[in-house]
C-alpha cells in the first residue's frame, strides 16, 4: 500500500473509533503524514481507559481489514 492509503486507513479507523462514542482521537499531519493524536493526561484516566483505547485501535483496524 502507498503513503496515501495508510493515510486514508488511519483516518478512516480513527473515524470509526469516534464512532463508537466510548473515546474521542485527534489527528495532525506529522512530516506531511496522518497522525492518530490520544490524549493521556486527565487525572481521572486509568489503565484500562489506555487499554480501552488501544482495543478499540485494534478492533477497528481488523474489521477495516476483513
Amino acid at each position: 500500500e502507498g503513503v496515501a492509503d495508510l493515510d486514508a486507513l488511519n483516518e478512516s479507523n480513527m473515524a470509526r473509533v469516534n464512532r463508537s462514542g466510548d473515546i474521542f482521537l485527534s489527528h495532525t499531519k506529522l512530516n506531511g503524514r496522518y497522525t492518530i493524536r490520544v490524549s493521556i493526561g486527565n487525572p481521572r484516566q486509568t489503565m484500562d481507559h489506555v487499554r480501552r483505547c488501544w482495543n478499540l485501535l485494534l478492533e477497528s483496524a481488523r474489521s477495516a481489514a476483513d
